[in-house]
């Protein structure tokens, strides 16, 4: 019996944290995204949950599924979905995505744990990436050479 209760006790707390991380509820926000194909995404959150999402250009049909199946999701759970999934053919292959924009988005402007705007996010991870010297070419992040943002 105990033991029981100390698990739900846990189970309740961990609950507790992952909830107190939504700091703005209820926010709408628009924001120039870095490296992909979608110039803009705008969000709009109620009560902690994802209430709308659309995007200016990118890829059309997986934007449009995304708008469809974010409705209704908590922050913290898009968070935790979707943080760190790249994209293997956009500008900054590799190292980001609409769907890590958008993260980073929420973080910013609903948890406020976020660095800053997307853009300039994005800018300071382009100026730290590898280098890599080859017949006179510095790295674009392109993938034709094989090689990495550090």
């Amino acid at each position: 019996m105990k033991k029981a209760v100390v698990i739900l006790a846990g189970v309740l707390l961990a609950q507790n944290t992952l909830a107190s991380k939504v700091v703005n509820k209820d926010v709408t926000f628009s924001e120039k995204t870095y490296g992909v194909y979608s110039t803009e995404m705008t969000v709009s959150v109620k009560d902690g949950k994802i209430e709308s999402f659309s995007a200016v250009k990118g890829c059309p049909g997986n934007l449009a599924a995304i708008g469809k199946l974010l409705p209704g999701m908590e922050v913290t759970k898009v968070i935790e979905l979707l943080d760190d999934n790249y994209c293997s053919d956009v500008p900054l292959a590799g190292y980001t995505s609409c769907m890590d924009n958008l993260v980073e988005m929420l973080k910013k402007h609903v948890t406020e744990e976020g660095k800053g705007p997307m853009v300039e996010i994005r800018k300071a991870q382009k100026a730290a990436k590898q280098k890599v010297a080859f017949a006179g070419h510095v790295c674009s992040g392109c993938g034709l050479c094989q090689a990495s943002f550090s």
